[in-house]
């Protein structure tokens, strides 16, 4: 039997059960027949939020973050909106980054030893959705709590305690965990590639050109050609990475800790434009630099001066509601693939 000659229920059903927005938009393409089907609203829009389901679900935490206002309280179920292209579009930018936050898992979790390497897998379709729903929550968190509301002086006050604890406690402990696992991710994501500390640069550069010698970080030496920071230092291209670095372990701390404020979204772009040069980020005067570190210390400071000297508050408040639950440890690194 041809495909087109089955019966439009049946086309429907197939169409309903693609776990591809892509797919969908795909098929509708190869006949007349399917396209008139998409072509109604009453039926198009259901068969494409199904796919999204598959594709990016849950769209219920998903829907939460692209429908987020600062003047509403997050923990406050709300109705989720009628279904539409606008709605749709928006979740598609979101489940896209979280997608990729569920690719990017398996280098994050497994990497080290070569025990971790030969380890390393893909995640299955239930992992992935686990990583997804994480994704949303620490997205929204972000979206609520760090703000420039919420400043260095008022996150220990108990009504913005309780303010976060809210949203928290509607999550599981196990969630929580899968939660703080995400957060875990995003550490590595910026210790390694978005601001790597002075070390990493310097164990890069071994690895790379072995003991070859290096111009101190701390002790200017050399011809004067480029200033950074306090310092003069000849820049070469055996050199490049060491012009990078964040500081040392208690600086790269603190900065990391800041850095940990930015929704995965944010987050995502800045790692996409250093590992990838994908796009360029421009400056606060207006120009453009490929430059990783002037780029992501400019896309900071365009946040405000309420990011700095101001770390997230996520992992506290989830320890804060852990520990209200009587529960004594909550889980972390490892949650999002542990059965």
């Amino acid at each position: 039997m041809l495909f087109e000659s089955l019966p439009n229920e049946t086309l429907l059903q197939i169409l309903h059960s693609i776990t591809s927005v892509q797919d969908v938009l795909s098929l509708s393409l190869t006949s007349h027949r399917l396209h008139n089907l998409l072509s109604r609203p009453a039926q198009r829009l259901p068969i494409l939020f199904d796919a999204a389901e598959r594709q990016y679900g849950p769209l219920s935490s998903a829907i939460a973050v692209v429908t987020h206002y600062p003047s509403q309280l997050p923990h406050i179920p709300r109705p989720s909106p009628p279904q539409s292209l606008s709605l749709l579009k928006q979740l598609l930018h979101v489940g896209q980054a979280a997608n990729t936050w569920a690719d990017l898992y398996p280098f994050t979790y497994w990497r080290g030893t070569e025990q971790d390497c030969a380890s390393r897998r893909l995640l299955s379709e239930h992992e992935r959705y686990r990583v997804r729903r994480a994704c949303y929550r620490v997205w929204l968190y972000g979206l609520a709590f760090h703000t420039p509301s919420f400043g260095r002086y008022t996150r220990l006050q108990p009504p913005v305690v309780r303010s976060r604890a809210a949203l928290i406690r509607a999550w599981t402990t196990r969630e929580l965990g899968e939660i703080l696992d995400f957060q875990s991710m995003m550490r590595v994501v910026l210790e390694l590639f978005v601001c790597p500390s002075d070390g990493t640069i310097i164990h890069r550069h071994k690895e790379r050109y072995g003991e070859t010698p290096l111009i101190s970080l701390f002790h200017p030496s050399g011809a004067k050609l480029r200033c950074y920071d306090h310092y003069t230092y000849t820049r070469t291209a055996q050199h490049t990475d060491m012009w990078e670095g964040w500081g040392g372990d208690v600086e790269h701390y603190y900065v990391v800790e800041d850095m940990l404020k930015l929704h995965p979204g944010q987050l995502l772009e800045l790692y996409e434009f250093v590992v990838n040069g994908k796009g360029l980020l421009p400056l606060l005067d207006g120009a453009i630099t490929q430059n990783s570190k002037a780029a992501v210390k400019a896309f900071v400071a365009g946040l405000g001066e309420w990011f700095e000297n101001n770390g997230e508050t996520l992992g506290e408040t989830i320890k804060f509601v852990v520990s209200e639950r009587g529960d004594e440890e909550v889980g972390g690194y490892g949650d999002l693939v542990l059965e």
